[in-house]
């Protein structure tokens, strides 16, 4: 671990109060540290652009903060995120990373997780998040974890004990939900909360884009290139466009709406009701074309290429029904043209639009100084940290995440189903065994037209 400006007797004897002399050894192994003003050691998980982002708001945050290894699936993106870092002069003297903490292949996490790293930024695939969570935190380790943290309930319970656990040793879960770290958002919730728009009776969110990348063959970034991928491994590569590991775009985009949603009610809904369907991605052109072009590579020609094309669908509309009785709407989707995207809640007293300013009989305005919540979340986990009293975001984020995927669930079946049902009966897990641990052979749907069932 690093060091500390707590590590004395004192806390010996706190830890022997709390799990008696029996449990002592295991305590101390597993402990969390306040740091005070020490070193604090960062892995990465995911070197892709998200996961690079995330570590260049964890230096910011902390002069502290140091970096000692990284892991990603393919070796060229791990060695092309050392090299960045190297040749950064923000970050000279903080980068601390040799070939023996170079991490890849589908084990990377169990490897990073045995490392000195003090706190794991995760930035993988969503599909893997709840096993390398329950690997960190089994280790020791403080999380940050990108959202979603899952794409089946299955996944959403593995987050759910690796934040019970992480409760019980006394280390940090914080996600990337950005804001509910922005001040405004913070100040406007306890207002809403407190009742200033009265009781909430209905609402928006809205996640609707122009559209996201598609990426065809091979790892074309940096000065290394990877060998012919596996069919497993190109699906990896092009995450996004596959349920089991990107959660469909309602989880892996709309979360961040979704999430505004439940916090205003203080928790998830409890029934869901949706529609949706798949028409511009099977239609575009561009992806299409590299959808058949992949076909060709894997398969030697065109046929049944639409199994390469992915399968998540481009809009989602859900009703979000909360325990008070009122009505949400949710709409997410990627189509050509305008997009649109927040939040709005209505109560019987006034309205709000979920960011800074509420409406009505108790009209306000944020007028404080806001930051940005990318920023601002690294900043308060660290803080958290170093003062001894970790946030664990865990339970909620896995809240959110199943919130989002019951939508897709309501929408690929055409069923209304109820929030109990969803969080303790369904069995539903659609992360291919083989894909969980080594390289496979394919996991393809054969037609693009989502796979959820009510198991």
């Amino acid at each position: 671990m690093a060091s500390s400006d707590n590590n004395n007797q004192s806390e010996m004897k706190s830890a022997m109060k709390t799990v008696g002399v029996v449990g002592l050894a295991g305590a101390l192994a597993q402990r969390a540290y306040a740091f005070g003003s020490g070193k604090i050691k960062v892995g990465l998980l995911g070197c892709g652009g998200r996961g690079n982002g995330a570590l260049r708001q964890c230096l910011k945050a902390d002069p502290g903060v140091e970096v000692v290894a990284l892991a990603d699936l393919f070796e060229s993106k791990v060695r092309s995120t050392r090299d960045r870092l190297n040749a950064d002069d923000k970050y000279k003297g903080r980068i601390h990373i040799d070939d023996e903490h170079l991490f890849w292949g589908f084990d990377c996490h169990e490897k990073l997780a045995q490392t000195e790293a003090d706190l794991l930024l995760m930035a993988t695939a969503p599909g893997f998040r709840g096993r390398q969570m329950l690997a960190a935190v089994n280790a020791g380790k403080h999380i940050f974890t990108e959202k979603p943290v899952a794409t089946d309930p299955a996944g959403c319970r593995q987050v759910m004990e690796a934040s019970r656990i992480a409760k019980e040793k006394g280390l940090a879960i914080v996600c990337g939900t950005q804001r509910r770290h922005e001040f405004s958002r913070v100040e406007l919730m306890k207002r809403i909360h407190d009742g200033q728009i009265g009781e909430l009776v209905g609402g928006q969110c809205y996640w609707y884009g122009s559209g996201i990348w598609y990426r065809g063959l091979g790892l074309k970034s940096g000065a290394y290139r990877e060998k012919d991928m596996s069919e497993l491994e190109w699906q990896c590569h092009n995450w996004y466009h596959f349920n089991w590991l990107s959660g469909d775009q309602i989880c892996e985009q709309h979360i961040h709406n979704i999430d505004v949603m439940n916090w205003c009610f203080d928790g998830p809904p409890a029934e869901f009701t949706a529609v949706g369907g798949r028409a511009w991605r099977s239609h575009n052109a561009k992806q299409t074309g590299t959808a058949k072009e992949v076909c060709r590579h894997y398969s030697g020609g065109e046929a049944a290429w639409e199994k390469y094309n992915g399968d998540i669908w481009d809009h989602i509309f859900a009703e979000f029904k909360y325990a008070n009785g009122a009505r949400c709407l949710s709409f997410s989707g990627h189509s050509p043209g305008t997009g649109r995207g927040g939040e709005t809640i209505l109560g019987t007293k006034g309205r709000s639009n979920c960011s800074n300013s509420i409406t009505g009989e108790n009209a306000w305005k944020f007028e404080g100084k806001n930051v940005n919540g990318m920023d601002q979340e690294h900043i308060d986990l660290i803080a958290s940290i170093r003062k001894g009293e970790p946030l664990n975001e865990g339970q909620r984020i896995a809240e959110s995440t199943l919130t989002a995927i019951g939508a897709r669930m309501a929408a690929y079946t055409g069923r209304s189903f109820k929030w109990s049902w969803l969080l303790k009966s369904s069995t539903l897990d659609i992360v291919p065994e083989h894909a969980r641990m080594t390289p496979g052979p394919g996991v393809f749907h054969s037609i693009p037209t989502g796979r959820d069932t009510l198991s």
